[in-house]
């Protein structure tokens, strides 16, 4: 069968077209990496340690547990040599919001974050914990039972400590919230001008060619699931305790 030149290039078209639709919604339920969180490490574990600094790793694992089997909240332990180009603060932030730190809609998560090469300590808390673990109370642990070790450089013992009395207190003290809304709403990501432009010119031309059969394979994109990190997908608002040792 002869194809005039008139029908392949309406052919070509569709078929550019249908590509840059498929582009476009791959791009919204698949988005590519944040900058925001580039060389931010993703947490598997309870407990990361990239130095070789920590002996009792088991132990603090089981604390982090426990924590977590006992109140659904969850502690994360990173130690790192150096958070350049990063400072801690920012650092300690990004990390705790690239994985989602604590359940979602109850926001209790906790990371304690140690670098050596500076010499800082941060704990990052969940908004679900604030009125846990406080600044008053984080800073008062630190300067008696980890600051102390930690300029020691007995980096296991310091981070124990921190790590079993944070346990401690949340389980003393946390209570869960009644409702499992989150406590802010989730932030969608949204589409770019080009990319609205692009799907509905494209929608409109396959769907008079197609006869609306494109629906179908909308449907099939759009119920792909979006891919989440090992932790709850908990938040925090920068609360916390941080100093030096």
């Amino acid at each position: 069968m002869r194809i005039s030149g008139r029908t392949a290039a309406v052919v070509i078209a569709l078929v550019l077209a249908a590509l840059l639709l498929v582009y476009a919604l791959m791009t919204w339920v698949f988005p590519p990496p944040d900058p925001r969180f580039e060389g931010i490490p993703e947490l598997e574990y309870y407990v990361t340690d990239d130095t070789g600094v920590l002996y009792s790793y088991y132990d603090i694992q089981d604390i982090c547990y426990t924590v977590d089997y006992e109140t659904s909240c969850e502690i994360a332990v990173l130690v790192v040599n150096s958070t350049l180009p990063r400072e801690a603060n920012e650092f300690a932030l990004r990390t705790f919001q690239l994985n989602g730190l604590g359940k979602e809609g109850k926001d209790n998560g906790v990371l304690v974050l140690i670098v050596t090469s500076t010499r800082e300590w941060k704990v990052e808390v969940g908004y679900g914990l604030e009125g846990v673990l406080t600044p008053t109370f984080l800073n008062q642990v630190a300067n008696d039972y980890v600051v102390p070790y930690l300029a020691d450089e007995d980096y296991d013992t310091g981070v124990y400590n921190m790590v079993l009395f944070i346990g401690t207190e949340i389980l003393d003290k946390y209570e869960e919230p009644e409702s499992g809304d989150p406590a802010f709403p989730i932030e969608g990501v949204p589409l770019t001008t080009w990319q609205w432009v692009v799907i509905i010119v494209v929608l409109v031309a396959l769907t008079a060619v197609t006869r609306g059969r494109i629906w179908y394979l909308l449907f099939f994109i759009l119920t792909l699931g979006r891919g989440g990190g090992g932790f709850g997908g908990g938040r925090s608002g920068g609360g916390g305790g941080r100093g030096r040792f």
